[in-house]
């Protein structure tokens, strides 16, 4: 049952994300609009020691992160027969950056994991939670398999 025009998958390289994909395929309309999102936390250079003036370069680590994650989702656009294109790689705040995408994009629908940890302040994560709040679409959060 095809609900959505344009969906947007919630991607964590760390996490399986079949089902996820495999959930927005069965929604939307035409899986030609579905994009694969992963939201790079933005990094910041920090000092070696307190008071210490050497700096870390963070540049060479969000470099090699974000290959990988390119690489990631290529292979799940692959997997899934989707578009080669069909990913985008964002930075910021996760939950945000997610909202804003979506919205910038006119899409009806996010897709999102949550681990379901045990407790009532623990239901959703913090990342679905927050894109849940203030999102102009339907947010579909999906347990993830542990």
């Amino acid at each position: 049952m095809s609900l959505y025009q344009k969906t947007i998958v919630a991607i964590d390289p760390c996490v399986e994300s079949s089902d996820l994909i495999e959930k927005a395929i069965a929604i939307t309309v035409d899986k030609n609009n579905i994009t694969l999102v992963h939201v790079m936390e933005i990094m910041c250079a920090l000092p070696t020691a307190p008071y210490a003036p050497v700096v870390l370069d963070t540049s060479q680590i969000e470099s090699q992160v974000k290959q990988s994650a390119i690489n990631h989702l290529k292979a799940l656009t692959e997997k899934h027969d989707l578009q080669a294109d069909a990913f985008k790689i964002l930075s910021g705040s996760t939950a945000t950056a997610i909202k804003d995408h979506a919205e910038e994009n006119s899409c009806d629908a996010i897709i999102i994991g949550s681990h379901g940890r045990h407790g009532l302040g623990l239901l959703l994560g913090s990342t679905a939670s927050g894109v849940i709040h203030g999102c102009g679409c339907d947010v579909l959060v999906v347990r993830l398999k542990e």
